[in-house]
């Protein structure tokens, strides 16, 4: 009975959701909440296996109180620590997929208990410990297209958690997976912390320059994170931006942040690096690393780049990534370089064959590739509105700008070319500003802030 309740109540679970995320991208929202609560009849189908979970599940926190007040110590069952960090993105390349592997990485060496669990049709990582659920179906994000999202077996991963014995969910995405993550605590009675990696409502108003889709966005990111017992963020900027908009400030931690100082590295510089990419004339190489989108508004540095170029001024743009806005950005400036995606030793070395990191996003709320282009040995521009910026100490180890302002963007840039001094300077700050982090140290951080 349960096999069969399973394979239906998921079969048609996907087709609604599948259903709902068509007719909201379409703009279509009362469509789309029909299409939601259709979901409801399954959800009486499966009630009865929903609340044998729940009631074979009291709270750990709970019966380590009542242990530790009645007999003064906590049975070694109830201390022990298994914690599971869900993910609907993870073998992809960005910040959050690269912050989960490391950390992850990070917690096998020290010998922690830290299992990731996704639901991909394949999965090529082996150096972590991974649970894996084939997807019922998948579908792509709209203007997101190298990004798909999966639908997965809700009642096995259910099923999982529990013959596991994990003890706390760390969730890193509010997706379907992450969805399932927060069901499932909830039928458990299990600790749960989440991260806020990705500033969803802002991606959502760029993108599609709908400011009701902003807030529908943000009203789901305040249901879905609120249900959680702690939230980390990525900068200062954040947790204010979520204590302004109500959200209880005990339940707010910075998330903390790891780097391969040694992978990232001014060693890595190689005079001869870019000319395999095609180089052209360019004395002072500047560079972006990251998604070539939209909403990490390279239109501003595209626009600053060529007024600069029409000033005479011996650059070389290059660029590092893929994504929608690529054909775009190459038709705007044929002379750049496009690498594509770089990994490892090979993204190492343009980092640090590179003179002036140039990063105008104001959507990202952390910027990994600011901190490996610091750790690198190079200067950083940055916008003022966003994570980056305090990551920078301005004018010592890089210089922030006005957001959206081409003008001042090219002013940085055009200030950094024509001083090599400075550049220098700033490239032995910028390196000293980050050496000393390491994902261990980051890790032993942030499983300690996990524990409630």
């Amino acid at each position: 009975a349960f096999l069969l309740a399973n394979i239906v109540s998921e079969q048609l679970a996907f087709r609604f959701f599948q259903r709902f995320v068509q007719q909201i991208t379409g703009g279509n929202l009362v469509e789309g909440m029909q299409a939601l609560t259709a979901i409801a009849p399954l959800l009486v189908i499966l009630s009865p296996y929903i609340y044998g979970f729940h009631s074979q599940a009291p709270s750990r926190k709970w019966l380590r109180d009542i242990f530790q007040e009645m007999t003064g110590a906590v049975p070694e069952n109830l201390r022990n620590i298994k914690r599971a960090w869900f993910t609907d993105t993870l073998e992809d390349v960005n910040g959050v997929a690269t912050t989960i592997r490391k950390m992850t990485l990070a917690a096998k060496n020290a010998g922690a208990d830290l299992t990731v669990v996704t639901s991909r049709s394949e999965i090529h990582i082996t150096d972590i410990p991974i649970k894996n659920f084939k997807p019922i179906g998948e579908f792509e994000l709209p203007e997101y297209e190298l990004q798909k999202l999966s639908f997965p077996p809700i009642l096995r991963m259910l099923d999982y958690i529990q013959r596991e014995g994990i003890t706390e969910i760390i969730i890193s995405t509010p997706g379907p997976i992450g969805l399932t993550a927060l069901a499932a605590a909830k039928m458990l009675n299990l600790q749960t912390s989440g991260i806020y990696h990705t500033d969803f409502p802002q991606y959502i108003r760029i993108l599609t320059d709908d400011s009701f889709l902003e807030s529908v966005a943000w009203h789901y990111m305040h249901w879905f994170y609120g249900q959680l017992d702690s939230v980390f963020v990525n900068s200062e900027e954040y947790r204010r931006s979520w204590i302004a908009r109500g959200f209880a400030p005990e339940k707010l931690k910075i998330l903390p942040r790891g780097l391969d100082t040694t992978l990232f590295s001014p060693d890595h510089r190689d005079p001869a690096f870019w000319q395999k990419f095609g180089e052209h004339n360019g004395a002072v190489h500047l560079l972006y690393v990251g998604r070539i989108s939209k909403e990490k508004d390279l239109d501003v540095l595209a626009q600053a780049y060529r007024q600069l170029c029409d000033e005479g001024l011996p650059i070389q743009l290059c660029l590092v990534g893929d994504g929608p806005y690529l054909q775009t950005l190459n038709k705007a400036l044929p002379e750049a370089i496009f690498t594509g995606y770089l990994r490892g030793k090979e993204l190492a070395a343009a980092y640090a064959s590179a003179d002036v990191f140039v990063f105008p996003s104001t959507t990202d709320t952390f910027g990994n590739v600011v901190i490996e282009a610091q750790a690198s040995g190079v200067p950083v521009i940055v916008s003022d509105t966003g994570g980056p910026k305090e990551l920078v100490d301005a004018n010592v180890n890089g210089v922030v700008t006005k957001s959206h302002d081409v003008e001042d963007l090219a002013r940085a840039i055009r200030d950094l070319v024509n001083d090599k001094r400075k550049r220098d300077q700033m490239s032995r700050q910028a390196r000293q500003a980050v050496v000393d982090r390491s994902w261990p140290g980051a890790f032993r951080k942030f499983w300690a802030a996990t524990e409630i």
